[in-house]
Parts: structure tokens; C-alpha cells; sequence
């Protein structure tokens, strides 16, 4: 059960109740079993068949705002490699915007290959690069090679600005006369002709998508960004993604022989060597030429992995009229997001009911997401002058007496306490595992308590959602649901300790049963004694009954009526702000105005409720307001008559012998002042400015003796 539903987001690895103290970079995720992955990698693969590039789908499109200054859609003809490289073009963004908020996922890959490619392009180039001539001679053709019939148009890398601006000139732009044209044309780079395509098929050749997909397998081969981890290494692997951008619900063609034979090899050997390295397929069907339906059952439900299935219905809005309907671009984008979102999770253990050590039991297993991440503007970066690259910090501790580089194993650690307490790692390990009541990782059941008892003042920390896994113990969920469904009948919250790391220390928290028909639990981490603070009765101040009533009318015509409250807020200004500069500057785009959906709408407010406002405001007592004293101040003249007139001192010979002989410089800092303050000058500064300051003050006064 996918506790987000199709929008998962990639900070649930998080782990909220974390001490801090983690070993690793907080890089990897875990599939619905617990497998851990580190870095995630994506690769498009973009048919280039000639029905891609016709321009027959009805796509929603915004025009530019009116004078009501709000933009109105129209619909526009576009091709389905337009979808394609919009949605390749959208991710990307949001992927670079995702690593440098996060400060995750910096190793995580993206790439684009072609698949379906015009093997006799190098000929039409040296024909002149036009779509209409052909090659009536196999003389023309004599000493040209067939380049591959797939292209890698993008690298698989971390992505950049580089791969923005690489399918930026891909996308059809407003010119000067009003229309629409691109930088770089692929339908004319890489399609084949329309007259050449049953040539190719009668021909019986390999299928198109079975040499894209051992392209495919390359690339993640020879992919710097993707890490395969030795048998006894204890770093998780990569998670390898492809992502089928196609309007063809059947890639296999020829007669039924042929077909057999494409779809056996495809079967066998493209789809088990998939799997061998751990590649997930899945496609993202496109509009079909005349509104046909994409019908996985052909090939594709077979083909590629069973989850993360977009229908293509899911991607158009539905006319009133009736019919298919037209495309929406945002619509394509955001399914292919949701989908691409791995199912990640920062923990699994096992929920362990009273008198766990004495069975031998594994538990109720859970899986454990984070539900919010604070995120922040990209941090800043240290570039070498001459390189013109991003430098790396390395520290070293070194003992300032011998020089020597100082050893981890080798330091002391101490604790402050009336005096230096020494205080070692294994020490605080030791501590660690005796104030834990297991020694893996888990949550112990400790009671339950009334729901009106759940503290809503003292709550710690951020909020994380557990749901049953029953890929690792059978049973999980039935269970779970079931002491979830008994919870809401009694209307208990239970206590718990909860380990995420055998390395960390456990913390309480309170498992409150979700509101919904899941077996889902919200963690909520509990404070412990100490960690309450205290309220002094002085600060807890009264209301009458007047300011009371004037209250709950306020807010009885203020409250915001939604059902959706993560949907409902609004994004982060300052982030939208400085990310459109970012952009801006680095793609070449103009500085669009940023819509600011946390801006208080006053009108609105005092339209909906001004009468009750003002009535609250007069129901408040009025503040007391404090009387500010005059200040005397003293008068100017009788300040300047008590401050005593300054006499420079005379220098002394001492210092024009060490002008003369150059040995200003061999003063000290502390002389050099002492000086400097005897004739009126500033003392502040490195000792070269005391040094030059000197110079010139006893340079001026030979000067002005000879």
C-alpha cells in the first residue's frame, strides 16, 4: 500500500527522530521488501518513429496574460515528441531545483537516448539535410557507413544547466512572426522517411526497441554517476530506471513469424537482462494518430515492470462535447514525476507487542516515511581561481606544538562538568545500548492512553507515517488494521520507544490511528520530562466573555474551507524568487514575476469578514502604552570645554634611528601602537598597516625639520 498515493515525495528517507548522529549521507531509499538503493538514475528512451513527429494532438497550451492579467489556454497542434521532450525538459528543472533544495540525490542520474533512428542520416546530411530528397543511386550511398539507430542525446550525469539548455533548443519557441519554431529539429535529424519505413519492416530487421533497450543496457554500463557495489560491500546499489516515451502500443512489426520471433527474443533475453541488472522498465503511453486507444495488452503490460502503469486516459481533459478529448501537458508531466518517485522510506522494523522477549516472534513489520522536510536555497560553493572548479574541504587536526597531523583514534574527548570530564566513544556507545530497552532497531508497544490526553502543546520534533510491509513478515497488515480499527473503538493512542539505528537512542513517541480506511499510523515523537518547559500562571493571561464571542464569529467566517490541507499551502516565496533568478541567469530567460500565493489577500479578508474583524478589534482592551522619559542631553559647548586638547609627543631619537636603519618593521605590534597612539594616529590594523602608518608619520616630521 503506497502511503502518499502516486506522489510519494524523495525526502521521506528522512528520518525525523534521527539524533544526528547518522552514518551515512541519508542518500539511500528502500523498495517495498527493504532493500536499500543509493543514488537513483533515469534514463528517457524517446522513440523516433516517423508517427512521432506528426503534429495531430490537440494540446493544452497558455497563451500570454490579457489585460485582466490573467493568462487564458488555448489549444495548439503539437507532435508527440514535443510531449515527449516537454516532460523530459519540466523533470530536469525539477530535478536540479529538488538536489540543490534537498541537498540530496547529488549523484543521481539522467540521460536521453533515441531509439528508432534513421540509420542512412549521415547520407541525408551530405544530400543537403532536406526531408523530401531520396537516394535513387547506390552509387550516392558507396563509402558511407550506417551510423547506430539509436543516438544518446543526452549523457546519463547528474543533471546541468547543459542538459536544460540541450532540450531547451528541442521545444518549439515564440519567433518574430508570431509563430512557432525550433533551434534543432530531431524529426528531421533522426526520423526516417515515411517512404522508407515499410522498406525497413518487409526487411525483417531487428526490432526497434530491442536495440534502444540494449543501448539502454550500455549506458548504465559505462555511466560514471552509476555505482555497482562489490559482493562484501555494504554500500547499497543504485536504482536504474527506463522511461519508454512512445505512441506505438505495438513495437514489433513483420509478418507473424517475424513478430513471434521479435517477441520471444524480447522476452527472453532484452526482458531477463533487465532484470539481471536490476532495470526497471516502464513506458509512458502517448496520444495514437486519430484518437485510437494505447492498448498495453499488446506488448507493453508483459514488457515492462508491473507497477507505475500510466493510462493515457489519465492525461487529457475531456471535452464537453464528448470524444478523446485534448492533451494536457501538465497533466503528462506530472504523472510521469509521480510515477518516476521511487516508494521511499527511511526505516522498517517491527512493532513488538508486550512480552516480545520472551516469544520469539518477529513482529508486526512496519515501514516508516517522513512527512515533512524544511527546505532551503542551494548552498554556497567554493570555485578555484584558476581551474574554474568547485574545490573540496578537507579537514585536518594538527598538534600546534609538533605539527603533526593528529589521528581520530588518537583524540581525547571530554565533557564540561565543574572541570574536564574525559569521555570517550565507546564510552558513549555503552551509554547508548544501556538506556535502550533492544539492541536492533524497532518499536516496543508500552501502552495506550486516551485520545484527550494526547499532549498538542508539547509535541517534538517532525511527524513520521507507518504502514505495514508485507513483503517481510506475512500477516502485517491484517494485523495492523486490526489493532488500528480497535484503537479508534476505544479512542486510545498507544506509547511506544522507538529505534531507528542500533547506533542511535531511542526516543517515546505516540502512534495515533490515521483517519482514513489504511492501516496507517502517524509516529509523533513525545518529550521526556526534561524536555518540557515550564508556563508561569503570570503568563497565562484571561479574556471576558464579550472578546470571546467576538472571536468565534471571526473565525466562523474566516475559516478557509478545503479538503486537501498539504494542497492547500501555499509555496515558499523566498524560494520562488530565488530560484526564478537562478534560472534566469543561467538559461538566458527573461525574470518572470513570481506568483506569491503566501501574501495575505486583504480585500478578500475584509470583504468576508470585515465587520466581524473590527468588531473583535473593539472588543480587545486597549494596550498600555509606556511614557517615554526625556533624555537631557548636555549641552555641546560645555562637552567640548571638558575634553582636554591632545599634544602629540615628540619622537624620540630611539625611532629616527630605526627609520633610518629600516628596522621599523622589527617592532613589535605592541610598540608600534604605543607609538602610533603618542602622535594621534589610529592604532587598529595588521602590523603591516602599524608598520607604514609609523613609517609615515616619522618620514613627515624629518621632512618638516630639514
Amino acid at each position: 500500500m503506497d502511503p502518499f498515493g502516486d506522489d510519494e515525495p524523495d525526502w521521506a528517507t528522512d528520518d525525523p527522530f534521527g539524533d544526528g548522529e547518522a552514518d551515512g549521507e541519508g542518500e539511500g531509499a528502500t523498495d517495498g521488501a527493504g532493500a536499500r538503493y543509493g543514488a537513483e538514475h533515469i534514463l528517457f528512451l524517446f522513440d523516433c518513429d516517423p508517427s512521432m513527429f506528426d503534429k495531430y494532438v490537440p494540446c493544452l497550451a497558455e497563451e500570454n496574460a490579457g489585460e485582466d492579467g490573467e493568462a487564458e489556454q488555448k489549444e495548439e497542434m503539437v507532435s508527440p515528441m514535443d510531449v515527449a521532450v516537454e516532460a523530459a525538459h519540466r523533470y530536469l528543472r525539477t530535478k536540479i531545483r529538488d538536489i540543490a533544495e534537498t541537498r540530496g540525490g547529488k549523484r543521481d542520474g539522467v540521460g536521453v537516448v533515441l531509439y528508432g533512428c534513421d540509420p542512412n542520416r549521415a547520407m541525408r546530411k551530405k544530400d543537403g539535410d532536406s526531408p523530401t530528397s531520396t537516394m535513387s543511386s547506390g552509387e550516392d550511398s558507396e563509402g558511407m557507413e550506417e551510423l547506430p539507430a539509436t543516438h544518446e542525446l543526452l549523457e546519463l550525469t547528474p543533471p546541468g544547466i547543459e542538459h536544460v539548455l540541450c532540450l531547451q533548443d528541442c521545444r518549439p519557441h515564440d519567433d518574430n512572426t508570431g509563430g512557432k519554431k525550433k533551434w534543432r529539429d530531431l524529426g528531421k535529424e533522426f526520423a526516417r522517411r515515411k517512404g522508407e519505413k515499410d522498406a525497413v519492416e518487409e526487411e525483417g530487421a531487428v526490432c526497434t526497441l530491442e536495440q534502444g533497450m540494449k543501448a539502454a543496457q550500455k549506458v548504465f554500463n559505462y555511466a560514471k554517476c552509476v555505482k555497482t557495489p562489490g559482493p562484501s560491500s555494504k554500500d547499497p546499489p543504485d536504482s536504474k530506471s527506463v522511461w519508454i516515451f512512445t505512441n506505438r502500443d505495438d513495437p514489433l512489426h513483420g509478418d507473424d513469424d517475424q513478430r513471434t520471433h521479435q517477441r520471444t527474443k524480447m522476452m527472453r533475453t532484452v526482458r531477463t537482462d533487465c532484470r539481471e541488472n536490476n532495470i526497471a522498465v516502464h513506458v509512458m503511453p502517448l496520444p495514437k494518430e486519430g484518437g485510437v486507444k494505447f492498448d498495453r495488452e499488446l506488448f507493453y503490460n508483459e514488457f515492462t515492470s508491473r507497477d507505475n502503469r500510466v493510462e493515457d486516459e489519465e492525461n487529457f481533459v475531456q471535452s464537453e462535447e464528448g470524444g478523446g478529448g485534448v492533451l494536457d501537458v501538465e497533466a503528462i508531466v506530472n504523472n510521469f514525476q509521480m510515477s518516476a518517485r521511487r516508494k521511499r522510506k527511511y526505516a522498517t522494523v517491527p512493532l513488538l507487542l508486550p512480552g516480545w522477549k520472551q516469544r520469539d516472534s518477529p513482529g508486526i513489520m512496519l515501514d516508516l516515511f517522513g512527512m515533512v522536510q524544511v527546505r532551503s536555497k542551494p548552498a554556497k560553493v567554493s570555485v578555484h581561481q584558476e581551474k574554474n572548479r568547485m574545490t573540496n574541504r578537507v579537514t585536518k587536526r594538527v598538534n600546534k606544538e609538533t605539527g603533526e597531523v593528529v589521528e581520530k583514534e588518537d583524540l581525547h574527548h571530554f565533557a564540561e562538568l565543574c572541570g574536564r570530564v574525559s569521555v570517550q566513544p565507546a564510552t558513549i556507545a555503552k551509554m547508548k545500548r544501556a538506556s535502550n530497552s533492544m539492541e536492533e532497531a524497532g518499536l516496543v508497544l508500552l501502552g495506550f492512553r486516551p485520545m484527550r490526553l494526547l499532549p498538542t502543546t508539547d509535541l517534538m520534533a517532525r511527524s513520521a507515517l507507518a504502514i505495514s510491509n508485507n513483503a517481510r513478515v506475512r500477516g502485517s497488515g491484517k494485523a495492523l488494521y486490526n489493532l488500528k480499527q480497535s484503537m479508534v473503538k476505544k479512542k486510545v493512542f498507544a506509547v511506544g520507544e522507538l529505534l531507528t539505528r542500533a547506533s542511535a537512542t531511542s526516543r517515546m513517541i505516540a502512534m495515533v490511528p490515521k483517519n482514513d480506511e489504511t492501516d496507517g499510523f502517524l509516529i509523533i515523537s513525545l518529550p521526556y520530562k526534561e524536555d518540557v518547559r515550564a508556563v508561569a500562571q503570570s503568563d497565562i493571561g484571561y479574556a471576558d466573555r464579550s472578546s470571546v464571542d467576538s472571536a468565534k464569529e471571526m473565525i466562523a467566517k474566516s475559516t478557509l474551507q478545503f479538503e486537501d490541507f498539504a494542497g492547500s499551502l501555499p509555496a515558499n516565496p523566498w524560494l520562488k524568487h530565488f530560484f526564478g533568478y537562478l534560472e534566469s541567469v543561467s538559461l538566458g530567460r527573461p525574470l518572470g514575476e513570481v506568483e506569491d500565493d503566501a501574501k495575505m489577500d486583504a480585500e478578500m479578508m475584509r470583504k468576508t469578514a470585515g465587520e466581524e474583524i473590527s468588531s473583535f478589534s473593539m472588543s480587545l482592551p486597549e494596550d498600555d502604552v509606556p511614557v517615554k522619559k526625556e533624555r537631557k542631553r548636555k549641552a555641546p559647548g560645555a562637552a567640548a570645554a571638558a575634553k582636554p586638547e591632545f599634544t602629540k609627543e615628540a619622537i624620540s631619537e630611539r625611532w629616527q634611528n630605526r627609520f633610518k636603519f629600516d628596522e621599523i618593521g622589527d617592532c613589535t605590534a605592541t610598540e608600534l601602537k604605543e607609538f602610533l597612539k603618542g602622535q594621534g594616529e589610529r592604532v587598529g590594523g595588521k602590523k603591516g598597516d602599524l608598520v607604514d602608518r609609523a613609517t609615515r608619520v616619522i618620514q613627515a616630521e624629518i621632512f618638516r625639520k630639514s
